[in-house]
């Protein structure tokens, strides 16, 4: 597990339709890294409806968090595509 600190700059959430035609939820959160000295940004992602709403209330557009994520990578077609998947927002 990995944790990080930085301002809001962007969240919303996206309608993902599956090809079985299931509907799913995930939000994406654009932080600006405030503890490395460097303006690094970075895109995490909340899947599902019920933890968006367990997050939802502690995301405000200029505020500061941090966040417990995990990094999760998928392999397709010979290349790798990586995310940054919350745990917990603090």
């Amino acid at each position: 597990m990995y944790k990080i600190r930085g301002k809001i700059l962007d969240s919303k959430i996206e309608t993902i339709e599956s090809k079985k035609g299931d509907t799913f939820e995930k939000m994406l959160i654009t932080i600006e890294e405030t503890e490395s000295g460097f303006d690094h940004k970075h895109q995490f992602e909340i899947f599902g409806k019920e933890s968006i709403e367990a997050q939802q209330g502690k995301v405000k557009i200029g505020g500061f968090i941090k966040i417990d994520f995990y990094i999760k990578s998928n392999e397709w077609k010979g290349k790798y595509f990586v995310s940054l998947n919350v745990k917990d927002i603090l």
